[in-house]
């Protein structure tokens, strides 16, 4: 595979990761009103709040994954590091297994961050490898 090729399932799998996790604010959205509803204030809150973090963490992987195709192809690396952090700061503030879509969108975001990563990678080891 090209480095072209690398970026755009990147980029792909960006979008792709970045609409499941904002898809997964939905459904925290639903299941927040449905405890609302139940008079369950607590799970009610819990679920609201977890439906915005997961929209600002969705709209941010859709951002940074856009800006890696268009406005920053020349730096794959900076793409790759923010997705696979915004990944990972996903699951730290949501807990792994609270919404089953977006831990999938997480895992997807931290695919295209690591195939933004894989031409970086190659780079750097084509440089140490070379001889003298």
């Amino acid at each position: 595979m090209g480095n072209n090729a690398e970026r755009t399932l990147g980029h792909l799998f960006g979008l792709v990761g970045g609409l499941l996790i904002g898809l997964g604010g939905l459904v925290a959205l639903v299941s927040g009103l449905a405890n609302l509803a139940l008079d369950h204030l607590t799970a009610a809150a819990g679920s609201l709040s977890a439906a915005i973090v997961l929209w600002v963490v969705g709209g941010l992987v859709i951002v940074f994954s856009h800006f890696g195709e268009h406005a920053w192809q020349d730096r794959p690396s900076s793409t790759g590091v923010l997705l696979i952090v915004l990944a990972v700061v996903g699951w730290a503030g949501l807990g792994v297994g609270s919404n089953l879509v977006a831990l999938l969108g997480g895992l997807l975001t931290l695919v295209g961050g690591i195939l933004y990563l894989i031409e970086p990678m190659r780079r750097g080891t084509s440089a140490l490898l070379a001889p003298a």
